[in-house]
């Protein structure tokens, strides 16, 4: 049973802001669903004009819940210009125009052009969220990210966070912010019809693919492992890359690696995991990891390097195996001794993992999370 809320003639109304890239960590029916039987919901959805991830049409199905409303907001300009100053000024106009109880705001500020709408955002009933609790030296544009970081969360009261490791260095940083931290529900972009494949055993890397995702330490393992005389097993590699040149010339048995380079649709991606035995992830720097939750929604087993941010939430032979970070003989190690498990040790392991997806990544779960912090926010600053 989910948690009461304030007592009022009506339900508070929230406006939920979302920025493009983070859509898919906010778009959850489950989680809405919950929420809508005690909050008005005005779901503002920032999408850029080219190159989005998501469409108006996505989001037909959704918008149909009773107490949610659904407001698509383009944005033409590059995030660079100059021009997004006007294009922020626009949007915190309109959010004093829905005259929310509460907002709910999750947009990274990386941008020198956002910080006046952070600044003038109502500070009492206003939670923003953070997905890094420090700048990384992969952001684009480092060292104004990093002021721009500063300069926003300095003066912030409630901040949302995903990870328990990423909120104690964002504390560290700023003590006088309540943090709450609730995790990255699963994200389900539909069924598939499809069953593992049999005729090898598949690890698939899945998402955007730059340094800081370490795939040639996958490459250089797998062959590794065909040249000790490992076989039966495919790597899959789908997902989009600036330079796939660098890491091609790693690929020392093409036999081996099936290759899709390119931004793939959300359409495409319920096949992909159906079809794959264990989804691969050999990072060297992390703060949480979408894809990881894609693994989640479909249990698929998943194979992590021992960063801080997959502890928090990889158990070793509940939802997949740890290997050390940046070490080839230790995945090549772990991937081999996944090529042995038997049939029923592997149908175990889902069943493992499908049963700590529902302990800990429910929408009851998850929706009860979200209730106690807008409840607190909403308490602290009671409506007159």
């Amino acid at each position: 049973m989910y948690h009461s809320v304030i007592k009022d003639i009506r339900k508070p109304k929230i406006t939920w802001v979302t920025a493009d890239y983070f859509v898919d960590c906010d778009f959850n029916p489950q989680l809405f669903t919950g929420l809508l039987k005690l909050f008005d919901i005005h779901w503002l959805i920032i999408l850029p004009a080219r190159n989005a991830r998501f469409c108006a049409g996505d989001f037909k199905e959704i918008s149909q819940l009773p107490g949610l409303h659904v407001e698509i907001i383009q944005c033409k300009h590059r995030a660079r210009s100059p021009k997004m100053l006007l294009f922020y000024e626009k949007l915190h106009v309109r959010i004093k125009a829905i005259n929310s109880d509460l907002v709910y705001f999750n947009e990274v500020p990386s941008s020198p052009y956002i910080l006046r709408l952070y600044w003038r955002l109502n500070k009492k009933k206003t939670i923003v969220t953070a997905h890094d609790g420090n700048v990384k030296s992969s952001f684009k544009m480092f060292r104004i990210s990093k002021a721009a970081f500063k300069l926003a969360f300095s003066t912030v009261a409630f901040v949302n966070m995903f990870s328990g490791t990423q909120a104690q260095i964002f504390s560290s940083n700023y003590k006088k912010t309540k943090i709450f931290v609730i995790p990255l529900g699963l994200k389900d972009f539909g069924k598939s019809n499809l069953l593992k494949r049999t005729d090898h055993i598949v690890f698939l890397f899945f998402g955007s693919i730059h340094p800081n995702k370490n795939l040639g330490l996958l490459i250089e393992a797998a062959c590794n492992m065909y040249d000790k005389g490992v076989r039966g097993f495919k790597v899959a590699i789908h997902g989009s890359c600036s330079d796939w040149s660098v890491y091609k010339s790693k690929i020392r048995y093409p036999d081996i690696f099936e290759c899709d380079i390119r931004l793939h649709q959300n359409s495409e991606i319920p096949d992909l995991f159906a079809q794959s035995h264990y989804v691969v992830f050999p990072y060297r720097q992390l703060s949480q990891s979408g894809a990881l939750k894609v693994a989640f929604n479909y249990c698929t087993p998943v194979l992590t390097s021992n960063l801080e941010g997959f502890l928090d939430e990889v158990k070793n032979g509940v939802n997949g195996f740890i290997f050390d970070s940046c070490d080839t003989d230790s995945l090549a190690h772990i991937m081999t001794n996944c090529l042995h498990l038997a049939p029923a040790e592997y149908t175990l392991l889902q069943n493992k993992a499908c049963k700590h997806n529902k302990l800990h990544f429910s929408a009851e779960t998850l929706v009860s999370k979200y209730i106690d912090m807008f409840n607190h926010v909403l308490t602290c600053n009671p409506k007159k």
